[in-house]
């Protein structure tokens, strides 16, 4: 994603340095612009060039231009204004997801802290392995759009999961074994619908499991408050997945985007025109043009950007890259509890999540972790009781 050898999760800058915010090409628009500038440019000096040779006059009124300018502008900075909008609110949903990961992790060591037995830990690692799956699921839902695995193609999911996933799904995955939740659809659904589907199973999975600490802690259950506190995480995480996908299947206005592209090209390659009446030299010109046409056009880039924050292009969040983050605040709060083993074997079920040890972002299939070639043999009471 775009990320920089200092492993940052978005375009960083300094600030501080004019120079430098006006010349980092890191997540600047001008690679995108400059065409469209120079276009511009060598338009207005063919047009003076032929006023000036007496071949023809193309010059047109500026008055036309004058109004425009006014709509062109408020559309452009309106949609910027939006899309700055759409980014901020997917970005709270994102840090409600992260946060209540972790607080649900926190909890759940805290309040069966006092269960140090074979199947306490058994169960502490399950509950972390759902969230982390949740997590993950959630994570390629998001990055769906920008070529990410399906759901229920991740290495990180056991082969029972892969499973119990293409079974719940409306969608034929091509190996036959989901037919049971084809026969109830109410109509044909898209491989992306199903994929936003996985976490809402996997939310249900992870319910299910923190509910199982009545029969691993049955000497000792957590208190139903205490488990109310957690399921209450679930249920937070939730609501940031869904404001999540109502980013994702809530694109920004149609009709506003084409009036506004409409307005901006029209009136940017016109304008070349209605300076030709003006009295001022054929230079000065040129270089009114070539800001006029990298403000402009590069407004309407910086919208086109923010329309999807997320994915491989520069200035995309790496949201798996933070979500990595909150693995990592899993495996201590396990590490601090359960010690190294059960750490490892949390740490071995996740695989690299897409991510080779470098932090570079590798293919799902090259990130298969081989925990899940052989998972089913690692079934403990609690799994194999409950059959999960």
């Amino acid at each position: 994603m775009g990320t920089d050898e200092r492993h940052g999760y978005t375009v960083t800058y300094h600030s501080e340095s004019h120079w430098s915010v006006i010349t980092q090409m890191w997540g600047s628009v001008w690679p995108r612009v400059l065409p469209y500038c120079l276009f511009n440019v060598g338009l207005t000096a063919l047009i003076h060039y032929l006023d000036a040779k007496e071949y023809v006059s193309l010059a047109i009124s500026n008055v036309g231009h004058t109004f425009m300018n006014l709509m062109v502008a408020f559309l452009i900075v309106s949609r910027v204004t939006m899309s700055i909008a759409r980014y901020s609110e997917a970005r709270g949903y994102l840090a409600v997801i992260y946060r209540e990961s972790r607080e649900l992790i926190q909890n759940m060591i805290v309040f069966s802290g006092d269960h140090t037995h074979q199947e306490a830990k058994e169960w502490r690692n399950l509950v972390a392995y759902r969230t982390c799956i949740l997590l993950r699921t959630s994570m390629a839902v998001i990055d769906y759009a920008s070529g990410s695995s399906l759901c229920w193609e991740l290495p990180e999911i056991s082969p029972e999961e892969h499973t119990e996933i293409k079974r719940f799904v409306y969608f034929d995955t091509g190996e036959g074994d989901n037919n049971n939740a084809l026969r109830w659809a109410h109509g044909e659904r898209t491989e992306g619908e199903e994929n936003m589907r996985v976490p809402i199973r996997m939310a249900f999975k992870l319910r299910q499991a923190i509910r199982m600490q009545r029969q691993a802690l049955e000497s000792k259950p957590i208190e139903t408050s205490q488990e109310n506190k957690m399921l209450g995480s679930v249920d937070s995480f939730m609501v940031g997945y869904y404001g999540m996908r109502k980013f994702l299947t809530t694109p920004f206005p149609f009709p506003l985007v084409q009036m506004a592209r409409t307005f901006l090209f029209f009136y940017v390659f016109t304008v070349p025109f209605a300076l030709l009446s003006d009295d001022s030299a054929a230079v000065a010109h040129c270089v009114v043009i070539f800001i006029l046409t990298y403000g402009f056009m590069g407004l309407e880039y910086v919208s086109i950007e923010l329309d999807n924050p997320f994915g491989d292009d520069d200035n995309d969040f790496d949201n798996l890259g933070m979500a990595l983050t909150a693995f990592e605040d899993t495996y201590l709060a396990i590490l601090e509890m359960d010690g190294a083993e059960w750490t490892e074997r949390l740490r071995h079920k996740m695989g690299d999540c897409g991510y080779a040890h470098d932090g570079r972002k590798t293919t799902s299939k090259a990130s298969a972790s081989p925990s899940n070639a052989s998972g089913s043999t690692e079934q403990s009471w609690l799994l194999e009781s409950n059959g999960v």
